[in-house]
């Protein structure tokens, strides 16, 4: 049930990554081809693609998360064997969590209620709805790391026995 969630989510992720990636590409050849051979630069493709790169960078990053292809510190962890191991990556995961709710969800939360009033300069969008990708990205870091806690509780029964 679990690799079954955790499935679906890395499905839409990368789905929503994918079609992100596909409208950054595609802005980018209109932003050429309207700057350099209409001579009548877009104007709102600019910043769409600014926002849409954050976006799909931090998706991103939220995958790598769930997938455990993060950057880390491997030396600590690697110098460490059997239960010690599983103690410094339970450790990893709780400041991971930690960060996910202090500065993603809530920290997050915050600045789309700041900036919810302002709107962007061309598209007119508020820039809270820019900045919403924090706190859906931290939800999605923290459900990754809970859906991990079967995983930690069978390599401890592996580890005792």
């Amino acid at each position: 049930m679990i690799s079954r969630i955790k499935g679906i989510l890395d499905r839409t992720i990368l789905s929503v990554a994918a079609l992100f990636t596909l409208m950054l590409f595609l802005g980018a050849i209109w932003q050429v081809i309207s700057r350099y051979f209409l001579n009548a630069p877009s104007t709102f493709t600019e910043e769409l693609l600014r926002f849409l790169l954050v976006w799909t960078s931090i998706l991103g990053a939220t995958y790598a998360f769930g997938s455990n292809q993060h950057l880390a510190i491997t030396f600590l962890k690697n110098k460490f064997k059997g239960k010690n191991k599983l103690v410094v990556r339970i450790i990893n995961d709780i400041f991971i969590l930690g960060f996910a709710y202090l500065i993603m969800i809530r920290g997050g939360m915050e600045v789309v209620n700041v900036t919810m009033g302002q709107l962007t300069p061309i598209l007119g969008i508020p820039m809270g709805v820019v900045y919403s990708i924090l706190p859906i990205s931290g939800v999605l870091v923290i459900i990754y790391k809970l859906l991990l806690l079967p995983e930690y509780k069978q390599e401890m029964a592996v580890e005792e026995a």
